[in-house]
Order: C-alpha cells, then structure tokens, then sequence
C-alpha cells in the first residue's frame, strides 16, 4: 500500500506470499466459497462492474465477475507481485494502491469486494474509515460493498469462555487497540513479523457508519467449515453494504 498505513516490511510481505497464494487459499476454500456464494446469491442482475481491493492474484475477483457476467473489472492490490499476476487475467485495469488511498476515477463500481480481512491489515482506525469512505466515493448509486473481517468475539474459533471474558472486558472499558495483534508468518521458509486486526460487532458497525455507508445484510461464516450463521460469534463477519 503506497498510504500511511503500509510500511515497506508489509509490502515485502505481499511479494513474498505471491508464489504461494493458490496454496494459502486452498487451505481456507470452505471459507472462501461460503463467502463468495453469499456475494453472488446477493448481487442484483445487471451489475456491470467490479472492484477488487486487496485483490491478491485477482483469481478471486475476476472468477465472480465471470459467474456475474461483469467485463468491467479493476483489481487493486499493495503488492508489485501480486498485481503481476492479475494483469495476467487482463482486468480493465490495474490499481497498486492502499484500501485508504484508492485514486481518483470516473469509474463508479456496481459491486465493491474488499475480502479476506483486507479491512484489518489496514493499521489505524482513521485509515480504516477513510478506506471505507473511498470505497463509497467509488460506489455507483446503487451499487453494493461487499466486507469480511475477522472478529474478536468469533466463540467458534476462540471458545465460549474466552469470548464471553472478551466481550464483558469490551463492554466494561473499551479499547479497540485491545484488536491489535502481531505475529510471525511462515511464508515459503521465511518468517515475517505482521500484524492484524480482530473487529468486534460493535467496532465494525460503528467503522462502517463513519464511512458513510450501512448494514444491508451480515452473516458469520465459520473459518474452519463455512458454515454460514445469524449469530454473530459463529464466525468471521461478513457485510453487504450500500450508501447511506
């Protein structure tokens, strides 16, 4: 990402992950078709183009707006090696740039993905609405933002009653640093310290307000299997958005 968000260690993240993003993936493919079944299952007929921020190889990306019947298709993404193999895929364009600093366009985007947790790489909470408030400024009128991110209060990943300590600790002295984690990732045979963030229900939801947009439908998906839930500590949370 070229914003305040990203530094030069997470950019050299992405390039090193390029290689072996077909394999990561896999590993999650239950998880990542639950998501993009409730994406296709909620798109309306006649969206004619698509956005993908933090698109990755843009496998992803240019494979719904196929299922879609969308030729309008931009895929954005932080990394020089990763934006090499979208434009194998022949979008229409390539953006390399950070989910908060998306470039000025006359191109207004029916559907809008930002998948994966892309939202929770993304360092500040300030960066995180500008984020979302880009992705508004992109949206066509009637147009619609598609968001997962990972959650802190997911009891199927992290167990009832580490969840519910979470959630009265949350409650009784809120801190969304408390989202903030750093950890080493194992990529190929290299280990990079990262980090990420873990959004509650109630952090998210007030995000997505400041950027200008609302809830027009949420579901929890489990990590593990893609089960799909309405509780919202069954899972990683996922958004379908629309302007305010």
């Amino acid at each position: 990402m070229d914003g305040s968000s990203l530094s030069s260690g997470d950019t050299e993240i992405y390039d090193a992950l390029a290689p072996h993003y077909r394999e990561y993936a896999a590993r999650k493919s239950a998880y990542l078709a639950a998501v993009d079944r409730f994406i296709l299952s909620n798109v309306p007929y006649g969206a004619r183009s698509l956005l993908d921020v933090g698109a990755g190889d843009g496998i992803r990306g240019m494979g719904l707006a196929r299922v879609l019947e969308i030729d309008t298709v931009v895929l954005c993404d932080v990394s020089p090696e990763m934006l090499r193999k979208c434009k194998e895929l022949e979008p229409l364009e390539l953006w390399q740039a950070a989910a908060e600093s998306l470039p000025a366009t006359e191109l207004r985007f029916d559907v809008v993905v930002c998948l994966w947790n892309v939202l929770g790489h993304v360092r500040t909470r300030t960066a995180r609405v500008q984020a979302l408030t880009r992705m508004r400024e992109v949206l066509s009128d009637r147009g619609l933002i598609f968001l997962d991110v990972n959650n802190r209060h997911n009891a199927s990943a992290y167990g009832a009653a580490r969840v519910i300590g979470r959630v009265i600790l949350d409650f009784v002295r809120p801190d969304e640093r408390r989202g903030d984690a750093t950890f080493d990732w194992k990529i190929g045979k290299r280990n990079f310290p990262a980090m990420g963030h873990l959004f509650t229900p109630g952090e998210i939801a007030r995000i997505i307000d400041d950027g200008g947009l609302i809830i027009k439908k949420r579901a929890s998906v489990d990590y593990v299997t893609g089960e799909v839930s309405r509780c919202r500590y069954r899972g990683q949370m996922l958004f379908m958005l629309g302007k305010q």
